[in-house]
């Protein structure tokens, strides 16, 4: 009987170590990046020049912002493709912004151009920004995919209030998400998407929103908005 109860334990020591093992491994597999830390901007570099010093972009409080004019837009040093992004951000009165995603290099068709760019989720203060404010749920609001796809059930907290921001990609399909709401759901190259893009200003620009993996972009517009807990999870 000793002997039958020793083997029943040695079975079940194996299955709690095995299963602690998946569990890890599942935990780390589903575990976010942490783009930025409030500490450093150890995982970004300026867009045209990634061998550079960042300018421009102040961490005060556990916060990233612009102090004062020049900074330009800021990319991560890694690329991403199927992905689950999420932001905190905070508007200042009158402050236009936004995160970018599947960013990298394309062709203007038109001009022959080449220039570092990518779908984009709109930041921006809806209730004073002038031109927003008159349509505050339009493709220019925060939460918009920029130009293509308006937000809907937007429920944005004025500026000096933090806002929650999420992004999720899966293969071709992406979805915006504010302070826990779906917002945004749209595939990226499908019929629809290539016909608003062929009426906006992004109709020349070759591939267009279609990478198959790009970089992260916080686009540098002026103003004075306030990010943290900024973290990544690939799909």
């Amino acid at each position: 009987m000793r002997k039958i109860n020793q083997k029943i334990i040695a079975v079940i020591v194996t299955f709690l170590i095995s299963s602690s093992l998946s569990l890890d491994s599942f935990s780390q597999s589903n575990a976010y990046e942490v783009l930025f830390d409030g500490k450093s901007l150890d995982k970004w570099c300026p867009k045209n020049a990634p061998n550079s010093a960042i300018k421009g972009w102040k961490i005060e409080d556990g916060m990233l912002f612009m102090d004062g004019e020049g900074g330009g837009d800021i990319i991560t040093k890694e690329k991403y493709s199927d992905f689950e992004l999420v932001f905190e951000f905070n508007l200042t009165e009158n402050a236009n912004s936004g995160i970018k995603y599947f960013v990298d290099t394309i062709y203007n068709e038109k001009t022959g151009n080449m220039m570092v760019n990518g779908p984009e989720y709109q930041i921006i203060d809806d209730y004073n920004y002038k031109g927003v404010k008159d349509d505050p749920n339009g493709t220019t609001s925060t939460g918009a995919a920029y130009l293509f796809y308006p937000p809907k059930n937007k429920e944005l907290k004025p500026h000096g209030s933090w806002n929650q921001g999420k992004i999720v990609a899966k293969g071709k399909k992406v979805s915006h998400y504010l302070n826990g709401k779906k917002l945004v759901s749209y595939t990226r190259g499908n019929k629809d998407f290539l016909k608003k893009k062929s009426e906006n200003k992004f109709k020349d620009d070759k591939n267009y929103g279609e990478l198959k993996e790009g970089h992260i972009l916080i686009t540098d517009h002026g103003d004075k908005v306030f990010f943290r807990n900024i973290k990544i999870k690939k799909l």
